[in-house]
């Protein structure tokens, strides 16, 4: 299960770092530029704990579980933001996606928080 986690932790945190590229290299996005520098640098920030806490599990570390365990508690947030702001615009294949997301980092939260 650790090198499952390990490995799926790394892979969401570098997805949201290639999504993040996609979407400022496109169309300017509606927010106001403090509201996109916070958005963009908690998210950074999220996709950081994920890689991290993946490398952590992966080695067995044993601080692995408490960062895996926050990193995706910043994933469940955002991913439940995002879902309503998707939503809101019309794109349910995009807000189904991201709360599936949210649920599944749910579960991975809720694991390394219950797991002895």
């Amino acid at each position: 299960m650790r090198n499952t986690t390990g490995t799926y932790s790394i892979a969401l945190g570098l997805a949201v770092l290639g999504l993040w590229a996609m979407i400022l290299t496109g169309e300017p996005l509606p927010e106001g530029r403090t509201e996109l520098a916070f958005h963009i640098g908690s998210e950074i920030l999220m996709a950081l704990g994920c890689i991290a806490a993946g490398v952590l599990l992966l080695r067995g570390a044993p601080t692995a579980r408490p960062a895996a365990a926050a990193a995706h508690a910043m994933v469940v947030y955002s991913c439940l933001n995002a879902a309503g702001y998707y939503a809101e615009r019309g794109e349910v294949a995009v807000a189904l996606v991201m709360t599936a997301l949210a649920l599944i980092s749910a579960t991975v939260a809720a694991a390394q928080i219950l797991r002895r």
